[in-house]
């Protein structure tokens, strides 16, 4: 089965979100007082391999999935 285009109103909600997600993240970092080391350092130890810098681009582009954004924010909180 052939992929659906999405249409202009999936792509700004798509766009939308991702500003709000990438408000979100900067904001949980802030709030745990964490750094993108320390972050990228936390997700690299839960067996998701990443640089500070692969994560600061992740997050600019919001290019993620939903499982990895799951682990993002339990390595920001420390879990």
């Amino acid at each position: 089965m052939a992929k659906q285009a999405k249409s202009d109103v999936e792509k700004q909600l798509d766009e939308q979100a991702a500003i709000e997600i990438k408000r979100q993240v900067k904001a949980e970092m802030a709030l745990n007082g964490v750094s993108a080391k320390e972050v990228a350092e936390r997700l690299t130890a839960m067996g998701r391999p990443i640089t500070e810098q692969g994560l600061r681009n992740k997050i600019s582009q919001c290019t993620h999935q939903t499982t990895w954004y799951w682990d993002l924010l339990k390595a920001i909180k420390g879990m």
